[in-house]
């Protein structure tokens, strides 16, 4: 993988964290009793485990759980994977000479690989369940 290929999958993998962090709020929103923008304007601010967090308190209390526990665990571990891919990256192999040589650069592109492929999936399927947490609560 070139570098330009990397710094282009590594924008697609942060994208999909940031729809998937975004649907989240406003699927909380929507779940929660009031004004769904008054609602996002309360969790705006929050960390992912935060939303995270309220959004599984709101979505076990309801009779129709729109998240399983397995996708809760994986959306718990994005977290670390956002932190790594937006602070860290590029530090596993940017100082070592002829990086595109190195097993380091090798290891860290198949992980952005196998990232980015699932957030993809995950960010789809998380849109999914915005757009029909809209149609069940507007």
């Amino acid at each position: 993988m070139t570098l330009i290929e990397f710094h282009a999958m590594l924008g697609e993998t942060i994208m999909y964290c940031q729809t998937i962090e975004n649907d989240l709020k406003w699927i909380y929103s929507f779940m929660k009793k009031g004004k769904v923008e008054d609602n996002f304007d309360s969790i705006d601010g929050r960390t992912l485990g935060q939303v995270l967090k309220q959004l599984k308190e709101l979505d076990r209390s309801d009779s129709k759980q729109y998240i399983s526990s397995s996708d809760y665990n994986f959306l718990s571990q994005m977290t670390e994977k956002r932190n790594f891919w937006c602070h860290q990256a590029y530090t596993e192999f940017v100082y070592i000479e002829d990086f595109y040589n190195s097993k380091e650069y090798n290891n860290i592109c198949s992980k952005l690989i196998r990232d980015h492929d699932k957030l993809a999936i995950v960010s789809k399927s998380v849109e999914n369940v915005r757009l029909q947490a809209l149609k069940d609560y507007r």
